[in-house]
């Protein structure tokens, strides 16, 4: 199994007419640039591995440090995990008749008809209707509006720690931003 090193030299040459051509020189077996190679492969992956892993391990350490004294950053917000009880109950119930026909049709989530009697139940900030058991059942592990996916819970107000006002008095607050914009731009020259 012993290779006998390859001379480039005594190959090439029939006779030594030159001084460089005399001296051999060991020729670079293919296996030797595979292994090479390979190595080379190696130590680059492990050169990855180890930054990612220095990665996860000062994001760790930041993530616990900022906990620990109160960074500025926001919390991330909570997962869609659906409505309480009392959100759920609070939501108005309306029982459908022929006049709201031209406005509601059918439940997106059963995908029936709406009959004359049916109790019905309007999500505040879309104005989209459901048969009240498919939007309970839906709101249950979900927070949004199955249709448009619009998020149902509102934040609290960070200064008083109210609810902001209803989708029905929109207008009002639109008037309010327009009034501290007005505030604002009054001061500018």
């Amino acid at each position: 199994m012993n290779r006998p090193f390859r001379l480039l030299g005594g190959v090439n040459s029939s006779s030594s007419s030159s001084p460089a051509a005399s001296s051999p020189e060991p020729s670079v077996d293919s296996d030797f640039v595979v292994i090479l190679a390979a190595l080379l492969c190696a130590l680059i992956c492990v050169l990855g591995l180890v930054a990612v892993a220095r990665c996860a391990w000062l994001r760790r350490l930041s993530a616990g440090s900022s906990s620990a004294s109160g960074s500025s950053r926001p919390p991330p917000p909570p997962p869609n995990k659906g409505l309480k009880k009392k959100i759920l109950r609070s939501l108005p119930k309306l029982s459908f008749t022929p006049e709201l026909a031209s406005k509601f049709t059918d439940c997106a989530i059963c995908l029936a008809e709406f009959a004359v009697g049916d109790e019905i139940r309007e999500l505040p900030q879309c104005g989209h209707a459901f048969h009240v058991a498919c939007i309970d059942t839906w709101l249950g592990s979900h927070s949004s509006c199955p249709s448009c996916r619009q998020i149902l819970v509102v934040a609290r107000c960070q200064k008083c720690g109210g609810f902001p006002a209803a989708a029905s008095s929109s207008s009002e607050a639109e008037a309010r931003l327009k009034e501290r914009q007005d505030s604002i731009n009054r001061f500018l020259p």
